[in-house]
């Protein structure tokens, strides 16, 4: 079945599209991966609320039991204190080396406004209005920081010899990042 407005209805219980429109301050929705992921009753309707926030904001936001919490805030807190000090010196004008233009950005630190989507103006241009995205075209350069972090082990065919960056002052750096990704 190709993905349409009209296959987006049947799945959301053949609501018409006024019925739902998105309100600014309308919350997303929490899917629960648990039920889920063990097919409890229900499921079906977390699949839906998956697709209807997809829809409607772009994005999903999931509740997963094999998320400890505590490991979440200990990552979000070095997280957030390292952009915070890279960021500031960056604006300073001083020099990152957390910051690897030399490896087109495939390890440690991507400043704000080096990246950006590909265009594919002619493309949707093409499209008709109710399948257009509503992303902007051209795309604008990504106006977020990022942190290339490999994970776990290459497999031999991508191999590479692009060096992990650790940043200084940050102990922990590897610890919190290889246990929040795995």
């Amino acid at each position: 079945m190709r993905w349409n407005r009209e296959s987006y209805n049947q799945i959301i219980n053949n609501k018409p599209p006024e019925q739902m429109t998105t309100k600014i301050t309308e919350e997303i929705p929490i899917v629960d991966a648990e039920i889920y992921m063990n097919k409890q009753q229900g499921w079906e309707e977390e699949c839906k609320k998956t697709a209807l926030s997809f829809h409607k904001f772009g994005i999903v936001k999931f509740r997963d039991p094999r998320v400890n919490e505590q490991d979440n805030n200990e990552y979000i807190d070095m997280v957030e204190k390292y952009f915070a000090e890279v960021s500031e010196k960056f604006y300073n004008g001083e020099e990152l080396k957390d910051v690897r233009a030399d490896l087109c950005y495939q390890a440690g630190a991507t400043p704000e406004g080096m990246e950006r989507a590909r265009n594919h103006k002619e493309l949707v241009d093409s499209l008709t209005e109710d399948n257009k995205p509503m992303s902007i075209q051209p795309p604008v350069v990504d106006a977020k920081w990022r942190f290339f972090w490999k994970i776990g082990e290459r497999p031999e065919e991508v191999k590479d010899d692009i060096p992990q960056v650790y940043p200084e002052n940050f102990p922990d750096w590897e610890t919190q990042m290889n246990k929040w990704g795995y």
